[in-house]
């Protein structure tokens, strides 16, 4: 099967069960191709005041938060 890195991110941000990895594959996705959306001032972002607790788990929930929230305008 081949497919385009483009259709690869649509497809996993789309369905997180894209590939079958339980989930794995959907995180590591978000962790290392969205950049942080936020500086650590911003209150939505849950490292907010929390900087020395700041781990992979807490980066990929904030991220995916994001995801699924609406536009800023």
């Amino acid at each position: 099967m081949n497919i385009t890195n483009r259709q690869y991110l649509i497809e996993q941000l789309e369905d997180p069960n894209f590939i079958d990895d339980s989930g794995a594959s959907y995180e590591a996705t978000i962790y290392y191709n969205i950049a942080c959306p936020y500086f650590c001032v911003d209150e939505r972002a849950l490292c907010h005041k929390k900087m020395d607790k700041v781990n992979r788990e807490m980066c990929f929930k904030c991220k995916e938060k994001w995801l699924d929230s609406e536009i800023d305008t």
